[in-house]
């Protein structure tokens, strides 16, 4: 599950568990790089995946090339804007999928998952975004025999976030000494 928003991070079910990692840290994926002397991040590090596949890149871009009300730009704003015959939209678009690919393809060559849910803001673009994003993973991952990657669109609101923080509390508070 990859959630991309003001942030970007995931959670990762392997072998039917949730993977929480250390002290439950385990869905920093926007924390993982993707440019080397990329862009400064919040985090202190620089070419973080969060640096280029996130609202407040989408925005900036935004407001660097001229786009209508770059403080609101979204998803789903890019999406029309781009769906009106607007080229520099239209472009912006095509990064946008590409940056968010570019980590799930490292994702996929790290760990081998198949099956990404894509929740939060790329969802709000619907189909146009999520089948972007499927075309530039299916550019950066080698096809393998069985191994055919599938993207989907969960939710597009912060719902996804807000479980999966809940669901790392429930598992640490419910976990038993055995």
């Amino acid at each position: 599950m990859i959630y991309t928003g003001e942030a970007l991070g995931g959670a990762l079910y392997l072998e039917g568990h949730l993977h929480r990692g250390l002290a439950g840290a385990g869905g920093e994926l926007g924390h993982t790089f993707v440019q080397l002397d990329g862009e400064l991040c919040r985090c202190g590090r620089r070419g973080c995946w969060e640096t280029i596949a996130t609202l407040r890149w989408l925005r900036g871009e935004a407001a660097a090339l001229g786009l209508p009300d770059p403080a609101g730009m979204n998803a789903r704003r890019l999406v029309a804007v781009a769906g009106e015959g607007n080229e520099t939209a239209s472009a912006l678009l095509d990064r946008y999928a590409r940056n968010v690919s570019v980590g799930i393809a490292n994702l996929q060559q790290t760990m081998a998952p198949n099956f990404f849910i894509l929740h939060g803001d790329v969802v709000g673009g619907g189909p146009v975004m999520t089948e972007a994003i499927d075309r530039h993973v299916r550019q950066l991952v080698p096809t393998r025999p069985g191994g055919e990657v599938e993207i989907v669109a969960g939710d597009a609101e912060d719902v996804a976030a807000l479980r999966g923080a809940a669901g790392l509390v429930l598992s640490e508070a419910l976990q038993f000494a055995v």
